[in-house]
């Protein structure tokens, strides 16, 4: 097994430049060179993902022309002297839809607050994300360094609505096909008199209970509670332009996301209303900065900085470099280009709650040569009924028990293009009771030419996820925290072998609007010297193994605590989980019950539990339990620990296991939880 796993880290390090390359069955090029697409029996087929990014997609970031320079000022505290300045440029008139550039010197700027860009056609610009350039040093309560865009308040029908957008003369009709397919342009509707050519329209896809049923959805119970996955009654939106109408038939701008089949949901069935936009911040950028904060051992709750969250459209931040923040972007509005920003964590996430650096929250973005470093943490994750297309590319992703997934609630339409995460996975999956019963997470997803230490990717009921070109291991899993079912695997395709087309997004984008589009972007014609083989080293995995007892298994696994004395970095839960015995978790003085639950991160097996007290005889009373098929199994239960207790007990698959003292004399203190399979022959020397 070993030797196994050295070759498949060896050739995750070495990249694909000596692999032979594969054909897709589901887009290839034809004789005359022009994209194929393979459809369903439904004709669902993978979309088009050019239309993410800044404008669309295709156009070229704009050099606004400076208005006004700052410098730092060491007082203290730059945050006001910024801010007044962006408010300067913000009431000066627009100018081919700018205002300017509020240009930082290079220097160390102290910031205590965000700045905030709230105006439509500014841009924030440093001096360089490097040495020598332009940092914004976080310091103060918690905050975001800098924000984009305002709230989306609107008057609609002589009300103020917090809203996206409102209906137009109440022109709205039903869609009147029995199935749309995903990735299609067109559909049929009841009556399509009220709409002309250039309308914005609103698709509203209903949830309803008898989707919610085929999906599996409405049977996630956790501790006995249901989980609610999408309450019945509640609608995923998608916004698009109406480029042509014949009859009834309307044709949009660009794809659709997600199927509709009336079956499931109707009543009350699809509406299509004409909608008008609420007004948007627009055309803001941030560029070439450095975002600075202290480095953190902490759980990401209790991280006091982010760096950039973006609530406008066809916005870009291009050339960021986020040092130590936390939940670092947020990409909350539509066609936002994040181009070259890098994130650099010390330190891995404290706790079994994981962060994400790339927050996917809006549609057609497109995250582009980006780079993340951070252990335990989803390294992008979309949020709930959020439609596609939205677009990872050529980025890398590194840190380990960190992983690529989306994250709740039924998201549509993820391309993940040419990336690489070496030390974890990528994931499009059931996540079952996870979170607050996030269920299924993404339908219609595509990685493409990826390398990736491992991929789970499953198919939700009714829809398709694929692994195209992608080199890693397969793995099948339940839902999370569910023994069984193991759902098979989604449509792997030329696995282990990357396809010719070397990357979809940038051959549709081709195919869609030409070369001058893929040089607008920053890609040569000749785009796979811009893909180098992905040569990233895998960081070494520590592991620790006791003389008798074996792997184990809880090592450096996240953990939660239910009491922690004073500093979490000095008594935090992860103390019990390190191997070092001059480490402990602690409760603080005079806690004498508390818990430890240790996450996983996956069904794992076990036999055999080791508890160590740090400072004496203190617990009189414990139980440890293992969290399967969404319920708590009891595994040991006693009245003493000491200095080493060891436990067997009949072999059990577990995602989570906690240990509860129920009863002690003086405060709690642990500094060894071991989790163990141990095999017969071992088992007879315990």
């Amino acid at each position: 097994m070993k030797k196994i796993t050295a070759l498949l880290l060896s050739f995750l390090a070495t990249g694909i430049a000596s692999v032979q390359k594969g054909k897709s069955e589901w887009v290839y090029r034809g004789n005359d060179g022009k994209l194929v697409y393979k459809t369903t029996p439904t004709g669902d087929r993978i979309m088009d993902f050019s239309h993410a990014g800044y404008m669309g997609g295709g156009a070229a970031l704009p050099v606004v022309p400076v208005k006004r320079l700052v410098k730092p000022s060491d007082t203290g505290d730059d945050t006001r002297l910024i801010q007044n300045v962006i408010d300067e440029v913000a009431v000066m008139p627009l100018k081919n839809g700018f205002r300017g550039t509020v240009e930082l010197a290079p220097g160390t700027f102290t910031c205590s607050g965000p700045l905030i860009l709230s105006v439509s056609g500014i841009v924030l610009r440093g001096n360089g994300s490097g040495v020598g350039g332009t940092t914004i040093k976080m310091v103060g309560s918690p905050h975001t360094a800098i924000v984009i865009g305002r709230g989306n308040t609107i008057v609609a029908l002589g009300k103020t609505e917090k809203a996206d957008s409102s209906t137009v003369n109440n022109t709205k009709t039903l869609i009147t096909d029995t199935y749309v397919p995903s990735g299609s342009r067109s559909f049929t509707v009841a009556d399509a008199s009220g709409f002309t050519v250039s309308d914005i329209i609103n698709i509203n896809r209903p949830v309803t209970e008898t989707w919610v049923h085929f999906m599996g959805m409405d049977n996630m119970y956790r501790d006995g509670k249901k989980q609610t996955w999408i309450k019945a009654g509640a609608r995923g939106i998608t916004k698009r332009k109406i480029t042509t109408i014949v009859g009834n038939k309307l044709t949009l701008d660009l794809p659709l996301a997600d199927s509709y089949d009336a079956k499931f949901l109707n009543p009350p069935g699809t509406v299509v209303v004409k909608v008008m936009p609420a007004p948007r911040v627009t055309q803001v950028g941030v560029e070439n900065i450095h975002i600075q904060c202290p480095p953190l051992e902490i759980d990401y709750g209790h991280a006091p900085y982010a760096g950039v969250r973006v609530g406008g459209d066809d916005c870009w931040l291009n050339d960021v470099y986020c040092e130590e923040t936390m939940n670092t972007t947020v990409l909350a509005g539509n066609r936002i280009t994040m181009e070259k920003v890098v994130v650099k964590h010390t330190y891995a996430n404290l706790g079994a709650s994981k962060p994400t650096d790339f927050s996917l929250e809006g549609s057609q973005n497109l995250i582009d040569r980006c780079e993340i470093t951070g252990g335990n943490m989803y390294f992008v994750w979309t949020s709930s009924l959020i439609p596609g297309p939205n677009v990872l590319l050529n980025c890398t992703f590194k840190g380990i028990g960190s992983r690529i997934q989306p994250h709740q609630r039924w998201s549509t339409g993820l391309l993940v293009d040419n990336c690489t995460v070496p030390d974890g996975g990528i994931d499009f999956m059931n996540r079952g009771i996870a979170g607050s019963g996030h269920g299924w997470t993404m339908g219609w997803a595509v990685a493409w030419n990826c390398i990736a230490k491992t991929y789970v990717i499953q198919n939700p009921p009714g829809a398709v996820n694929w692994a195209i070109g992608c080199i890693g291991k397969r793995e099948q899993t339940a839902r999370l925290f569910d023994s069984n079912p193991v759902l098979p695997d989604g449509n792997f395709d030329s696995h282990g072998s990357p396809v010719e087309i070397q990357s979809l997004y940038l051959a549709q984008l081709m195919e869609r609007v030409g070369m001058q589009g893929i040089k607008n972007i920053g890609y040569p014609a000749n785009s796979k010297k811009m893909f180098p083989n992905k040569q990233v080293k895998v960081l070494p995995v520590k592991t620790d193994h006791d003389k008798i007892l074996g792997l184990n298994l809880a090592f450096g696994r996240p953990v939660n605590t239910s009491n922690v004395k004073g500093n979490t970095r000095e008594f935090g839960g992860e103390k019990a989980l390190d191997s070092n015995n001059n480490t402990y978790w602690c409760t603080a003085d005079g806690v004498t019950n508390a818990t430890l639950e240790i996450d996983m991160e996956g069904p794992v097996n076990m036999n055999t539990l080791q508890l160590t007290e740090a400072l004496g005889r203190h617990v009189e009373e414990y139980k440890v339990e293992a969290q399967l098929d969404s319920d708590w199994k009891l595994l040991a239960h006693g009245t003493a620990i000491g200095k080493s207790l060891v436990v067997k007990f009949p072999e059990t698959i577990a995602w989570k296991v906690r240990l509860t003292v129920l009863k002690a004399k003086m405060n709690v203190a642990i500094s060894n939880v071991g989790l163990y399979l141990v095999k017969r022959g071992a088992a007879d020397k315990i």
